[in-house]
C-alpha cells in the first residue's frame, strides 16, 4: 500500500502517496485512505470512477496531487477528517472558503430527506416560497408559511440553490459523511437592492400542488418581477386571483371576487387578522391592498380549515411583513392615476421594526376618458394608510400590531358625493411554549362606513351605513411529529351594523328622517383540526368547527301576515321590542372539514375534500356589483343562516422538476337559504326589509383546469373552468317565487371562463408580460315585448329573471418593464412600466339597460384602450 505516512490518526492533508499508486482506480485508491485513517473523501462517484492514477515519480501530498493532476479536480479541505473533491470549473465558482461547501449526516439509506429554513437575514422574517432546487437531479421545493422546506434527495454529490426574487441567491456543494452531525441547511438570505417587491401569483410551495392535503389553495407572495400586466401601473392581488381557475368578476367595476359562483358578500377577507368589508378602491378599478406591505397572500377556494369560519364560499387572508429590522429602506411608485410610498427599517435594532406605507390617486382624467357618459362629468379619489409595528420581545415571544385606514370619494354631477371608508386596528401575539407547543392570539376591530351626501337644494340629504366587528382568537398548535400535528381554538365575534340611516338637510322639503335600527350580535366558535401523514401515500387533514349564534336586541322585530298582502309586501299585524342585549333569536351550526390525498408516485397525487361552514351575516345588494349604498345584516327570526357544503375531487401533476404543474379539480356546492329579493322589492332604507327578502337554495358546480410553467425564461399559466351558478326560489306564495320555482341562473354564473399569462424575460432587466382573459357573459332579465298605448305609454313584458346574458367578456392586458442594471455599490433601484390595459380596445358591456320604450342601451366603463407609464423605486 503506498501510504508512507504510518499511524491511523492523520490528518486528511497531511496523507501522502507515492509511486507505487500508479495504476489504481482514484476511487479504490481513496477508499484505502478512508478505510486506514478514519478519513471521509467526498465526491461524486460516477465523475471518479473512471479515473486512474499515473505519473507518480515521487512522495506528494494526496491533495495536491488531486489538485494539480491531470483530473482537471480540485481537493478541498473541510477540517482535519474531510475533503470534498470537484471539479475545476466548480471550484474556480465556489473556491476554497469551507463555509460553500455542507456536509450532512446520512440516513444510511439511498435518500435522505434534506430539510431546513429560510429567513430574511435583516428582518428575521420567514421567508414562503423559496426556491429549493437541485437542478442536476431535477429536484425542488418551495418553502411553506413557516420558511420550511423538505426534499428528498440521492445521498450523493450535488449542487444546492436557494433562490427568492428580491434576495441573493444562496448556493452550496452538498455532500453526505458519516463523520458529519449536521442534519439540515438553514440560511438568512439577505435582500438584494436590484429587485423590486411585487405581488405576483405563485405556489406556495412547488411541491404543495401535488402533497398539500388541501384542495383549492391559491397562494400569492412577494416574488418575481411585475410579470402580471398592470392596470395604470398598479400591481393588484386581486386581479392576479381573477386569472386563476374558480375565480371571477362580474366586471371591471365590481367590489371583490366571486369565487366558485359565489357572491361577493360570501367571502372571508382579512388582512393581519382584521376583516375587510370592501377590498376595492374606486368600485373596482384598484385593490385596497397596499402591495409594497404584503407578505403574502392565501386564498382557500374551499373554504378552508378549522379555524376559519363565517362564510360559505371562501377565505382570502392576507398577511403584511414586518418592518426591517436592521436596515431603513424606502420604495413606492409614480404612476398616472395613483402613487405610493413606502418605509420600512429598526426602530430598536434587531427587536422592533416598523414598516408604514400610503397610496393617493389622481383619477379624475381617467373618468373624463372612459365612454360612459355618466362618469366624464365627476370625479374620484381615493387614499390608503397601512402601518405595522412588529417587536421581538424573545425568542418566544413576539408582537405586531397592525393599523389600515383608507377613503374612496366619488362625486356625482356636482350633486352627490359617495364615499366609503375602512378604519382597522389589530394586535397579535406568538408565543412558543417550553414544551414546544405555540400559540397565537388576535384581537381585531374593523370598523367599515359608508356614506352620501346630497347637496340638492330642496332635496338634500346626508345617507350612511356600516358594520363594526370586534373580533379575538386564540389558536394553539402541536407539532408531535413530521407527521402528526393538531391545531384548537376559540374565536369570538361581536358585530354591529347599522342598515341605514338618513338625516335632510335643513334647507330640505319632502324628505323625512329615517333611522333603522342597528343589529347587534355575538358568534362564538371553538374548533380542532389534525393533520396526520398515514403513510408514504395517504394523509388527511380534518378539523371541526362548533359555531353559536345570538342576534341581540336593542331592536324592534315586526310580525308578518303573508296571507294578506300590502300591496306587494306581507301585511304587518304586530311587533316585538327587545331590550338592550336580549337574545332575539340564536342559531348553531356544527360544521366538519376534512381533505384527503393519496399519492401516486412523487410527482402525482389525487386529492378529495368536503366542506360546511355557517354564515350569519348577510350582504344586502340590488346591484351585480357592490355599491356604496350596500349593507350588511345579521341572521334574525325571519333571516335563517346561509349552510354550505361543498365537496371536490382533483388530480395533480409536476414535471419536470417541479417545472409544470398541472391540476384538474371538479367541485360541487350546495347552499341553503341563499338570499334574493322578491319582484321590486325596497333594499334600502326599509324598516322591515325581511318582507321583501326570500331564502332558497343556491348549487354551484363545475371543473378547474390549470397548466403551469414555473421556471425559465419563458413563464406564465394557462387556466380554465366550466361552472354553472344556479338559484332556486320556491314557496305556496307566487310573490315569494322566482321562475316559477325552477333553478335559474344566478347574476354570477358564467359557464366558460379563459385566463392565459404569458412572461417573457429577454434578461435581467427587461421582461415582456401579457394577460388574456375571456368569460361568458353574465346573465340579465329583458323585455320580451311591448304594450304600446298611443305615442305615451309603453307596458313592458319582461322574461323570466336572467333567462338571457349579456355580450362576452374578453380583453387582452400587456406590459413591459425595464430595471436598472445591477451595480455592487448602487443603493437606488428603479424600473419603468409600460401597459396597456384593454390593448385592442374592446367595448365589454358591464351591464344593458332598457329605457321605458324598451330599447337597449350597453354600458362600457372601459370601452377604449388605456396606455400607462410608471416608475417604481426602492433605496
Amino acid at each position: 500500500m503506498s501510504l508512507s505516512l504510518t499511524g491511523y490518526t492523520q490528518t486528511i492533508n497531511r496523507v501522502i502517496i507515492d509511486k507505487s499508486a500508479n495504476g489504481k482506480g482514484l476511487v479504490n485508491y481513496l477508499k484505502e485512505v478512508e478505510n486506514k485513517y478514519g478519513l471521509d473523501f467526498i465526491y461524486d462517484t460516477s465523475q471518479l470512477e473512471p479515473l486512474s492514477i499515473n505519473g507518480i515519480t515521487e512522495e506528494k501530498y494526496l491533495l495536491d496531487y488531486i489538485d494539480n493532476s491531470v483530473f482537471n479536480l480540485s481537493a478541498i479541505k473541510l477540517n482535519d477528517n474531510m475533503a470534498v473533491i470537484v471539479d475545476k470549473k466548480t471550484s474556480y465558482e465556489f473556491g476554497k472558503k469551507r463555509d460553500n461547501y455542507i456536509v450532512l449526516k446520512p440516513s444510511g439509506k439511498s435518500k435522505s430527506i434534506l430539510k431546513g429554513n429560510v429567513w430574511d437575514g435583516t428582518t428575521d422574517e420567514k421567508l414562503i416560497g423559496v426556491q429549493v432546487v437541485i437542478q442536476s437531479k431535477q429536484l425542488g421545493a418551495l418553502t411553506d408559511e413557516k420558511g420550511n422546506y423538505e426534499l428528498s434527495v440521492p445521498e450523493s454529490l450535488f449542487r444546492l440553490d436557494i433562490r427568492y426574487v428580491g434576495y441573493e441567491t444562496v448556493s452550496y456543494i452538498v455532500g453526505f459523511s458519516k463523520l458529519s452531525n449536521r442534519t439540515d441547511i438553514s440560511v438568512g438570505m439577505r435582500p438584494s437592492l436590484s429587485q423590486l417587491e411585487t405581488v405576483v401569483v405563485t405556489a406556495s410551495k412547488a411541491e404543495d400542488n401535488v402533497k398539500n392535503n388541501l384542495t383549492g389553495v391559491e397562494n400569492l407572495s412577494i416574488s418575481t418581477i411585475k410579470e402580471l400586466p398592470t392596470f395604470m401601473g398598479e400591481v393588484d392581488p386581486l386581479k392576479g386571483l381573477i386569472t386563476l381557475p374558480g375565480v371571477s368578476t362580474v366586471g371591471e367595476v365590481s367590489s371583490g371576487i366571486n369565487v366558485r359562483g359565489g357572491d361577493t358578500g360570501q367571502n372571508l377577507i382579512i388582512q393581519d387578522g382584521a376583516i375587510i368589508y370592501n377590498p376595492t378602491h374606486l368600485f373596482g378599478f384598484f385593490s385596497a391592498f397596499n402591495p409594497d406591505m404584503i407578505s403574502n397572500v392565501t386564498l382557500y377556494k374551499g373554504g378552508g380549515d378549522a379555524s376559519y369560519g363565517g362564510r360559505v364560499s371562501s377565505v382570502m387572508e392576507v398577511n403584511l411583513k414586518n418592518g426591517n429590522a436592521t436596515l431603513h429602506t424606502f420604495s413606492g411608485g409614480i404612476g398616472m392615476v395613483s402613487s405610493r410610498i413606502s418605509a420600512e427599517g429598526p426602530i430598536v435594532r434587531d427587536r422592533v421594526s416598523y414598516n408604514f406605507g400610503g397610496r393617493v390617486s389622481y383619477t379624475n382624467w381617467l373618468l373624463k376618458a372612459t365612454n360612459n357618459i355618466d362618469l366624464v362629468d365627476n370625479s374620484a379619489k381615493f387614499y390608503d394608510l397601512t402601518g405595522k409595528i412588529f417587536y421581538e420581545i424573545n425568542k418566544n415571544n413576539s408582537v405586531a400590531l397592525t393599523g389600515y385606514n383608507s377613503n374612496d370619494e366619488f362625486k356625482l354631477d356636482n350633486d352627490s358625493t359617495f364615499s366609503w371608508s375602512t378604519t382597522n386596528l389589530s394586535l397579535k401575539w406568538d408565543h412558543v411554549f417550553k414544551s414546544g407547543m405555540a400559540s397565537t392570539m388576535t384581537i381585531s376591530n374593523s370598523n367599515y362606513g359608508s356614506n352620501v351626501d346630497n347637496e340638492n337644494l330642496l332635496s338634500g340629504f346626508k345617507y350612511s351605513n356600516g358594520i363594526k366587528n370586534l373580533m379575538t382568537k386564540y389558536v394553539v398548535t402541536n407539532e408531535f411529529n413530521e407527521k402528526f400535528n393538531t391545531a384548537a381554538g376559540i374565536e369570538a365575534n361581536y358585530n354591529l351594523s347599522d342598515p341605514g340611516k338618513l338625516v335632510p338637510n335643513e334647507e330640505s322639503v319632502n324628505v323625512d328622517a329615517v333611522d333603522i335600527n342597528n343589529q347587534k350580535s355575538l358568534e362564538a366558535a371553538v374548533f380542532i383540526s389534525t393533520d396526520f401523514e398515514i403513510n408514504d401515500k395517504l394523509s388527511f387533514t380534518a378539523g371541526i368547527r362548533q359555531s353559536n349564534f345570538f342576534r341581540l336586541g336593542e331592536d324592534k322585530i315586526y310580525k308578518f301576515d303573508y296571507d294578506n298582502l300590502d300591496g306587494r309586501y306581507p301585511s304587518i299585524v304586530d311587533s316585538t321590542v327587545y331590550k338592550s342585549n336580549e337574545v332575539i333569536t340564536s342559531y348553531r351550526g356544527l360544521e366538519p372539514r376534512v381533505s384527503l390525498r393519496y399519492l401516486l408516485n412523487d410527482l402525482t397525487s389525487i386529492k378529495a375534500s368536503y366542506y360546511r361552514g355557517y354564515q350569519y351575516l348577510h350582504l344586502v345588494s340590488n346591484t351585480t356589483a357592490s355599491a356604496p349604498l350596500d349593507y350588511w345584516i345579521s341572521s334574525g327570526p325571519y333571516i335563517e343562516p346561509e349552510i354550505g357544503d361543498q365537496v371536490s375531487l382533483g388530480y395533480f401533476k409536476n414535471m419536470y422538476n417541479n417545472t409544470y404543474e398541472i391540476s384538474v379539480e371538479g367541485f360541487y356546492k350546495n347552499v341553503k337559504n341563499t338570499i334574493d329579493y322578491i319582484e321590486g322589492a325596497n333594499t334600502t332604507l326599509n324598516k322591515s326589509l325581511e318582507s321583501g327578502m326570500i331564502q332558497g337554495n343556491g348549487i354551484a358546480y363545475g371543473v378547474e383546469v390549470m397548466v403551469k410553467k414555473n421556471t425559465g425564461n419563458l413563464n406564465g399559466w394557462l387556466s380554465y373552468t366550466y361552472a354553472r351558478s344556479l338559484r332556486k326560489f320556491d314557496s305556496p306564495l307566487e310573490i315569494r317565487t322566482i321562475n316559477n320555482g325552477e333553478y335559474y341562473a344566478s347574476l354570477n354564473d358564467q359557464p366558460h371562463s379563459l385566463s392565459f399569462v404569458i412572461n417573457y424575460n429577454f434578461n435581467q432587466q427587461v421582461t415582456l408580460s401579457s394577460n388574456f382573459t375571456y368569460s361568458t357573459g353574465r346573465p340579465i332579465t329583458i323585455p320580451i315585448s311591448k304594450f304600446s298605448y298611443d305615442a305615451y305609454l309603453s307596458v313592458l313584458n319582461y322574461s323570466k329573471r336572467n333567462e338571457y346574458r349579456i355580450p362576452d367578456y374578453h380583453r387582452l392586458d400587456v406590459s413591459l418593464t425595464i430595471k436598472d442594471r445591477i451595480k455592487s455599490n448602487k443603493r437606488f433601484y428603479g424600473e419603468w412600466v409600460f401597459s396597456v390595459y384593454n390593448l385592442y380596445g374592446r367595448k365589454n358591456a358591464f351591464s344593458i339597460y332598457f329605457d321605458s320604450y324598451g330599447n337597449a342601451h350597453k354600458v362600457a366603463i372601459l370601452g377604449t384602450f388605456f396606455p400607462s407609464l410608471s416608475y417604481n423605486f426602492k433605496f
